[in-house]
């Protein structure tokens, strides 16, 4: 197993199971980084995460899935929480919240147990989308590669406070700036009538983005 013990301030670091959970189910999408034909790749992809492992996919064509299953793989996924600005360029930071770990990527071959992974991640990111469009067909199941990865070998890191150094009487500005990500007003698709309004599953999302 690989050491996920942080080289540098190893006091963030922890294995804690439920700080982990809260990082991972708070992240829009991790990087999965492995090698193929001998180069170190990376991708950026959604997934949803279940107990301890995640989940993620890709068309069955994707040379990326291809290269992940059965292969050991890194992945990552990272909060910025705020810019901490310190009386020097040197010394200023980020809070932030991040999980890698090391897996190897393991293929969903069950049709239901991919189609369940499709309600699962759809929900995930728009809760309410599968009532309205409904599920997969079997071919849109079978044309796509489901990959799990397990949370065994993972921890997370996390930096968070204020400047947490002595200033001098006459300084700059200093202090910590929130960062924050949330959903903006939906725009309809043009193709759409103008009778068809706008989901009442959507407006809760998008309101639950701007209050947590």
């Amino acid at each position: 197993m690989v050491n996920t013990t942080p080289s540098r301030y190893p006091s963030r670091g922890t294995e804690d199971k439920e700080t982990m959970y809260r990082i991972i189910d708070e992240g829009v999408f991790c990087t999965i980084a492995f090698v193929r034909d001998g180069l170190a790749q990376q991708i950026p992809t959604g997934y949803c995460r279940v107990d301890d492992e995640i989940y993620i996919h890709a068309s069955s064509k994707s040379r990326f899935i291809d290269a992940i299953v059965n292969q050991e793989v890194s992945f990552s996924i990272t909060h910025m929480d705020a810019l901490v600005l310190s009386p020097t360029a040197f010394d200023s930071s980020f809070n932030y919240r991040s999980v890698i770990g090391f897996a190897k990527g393991l293929e969903l071959t069950e049709p239901e147990e991919k189609l369940k992974f499709f309600k699962l991640f759809t929900e995930r990111y728009c809760p309410g989308r599968i009532a309205d469009v409904g599920d997969p067909t079997p071919e849109q199941v079978s044309i796509t590669k489901i990959v799990r990865l397990s949370l065994t070998n993972a921890a997370a890191k996390v930096r968070s406070g204020d400047v947490n150094m002595k200033m001098k009487e006459e300084t700059s500005w200093c202090g910590v700036i929130p960062f924050e990500t949330n959903y903006g007003q939906p725009e309809k698709d043009p193709q759409l009538p103008e009778s068809l309004q706008l989901p009442s599953y959507i407006s809760e999302l998008v309101k639950g983005s701007r209050t947590t």
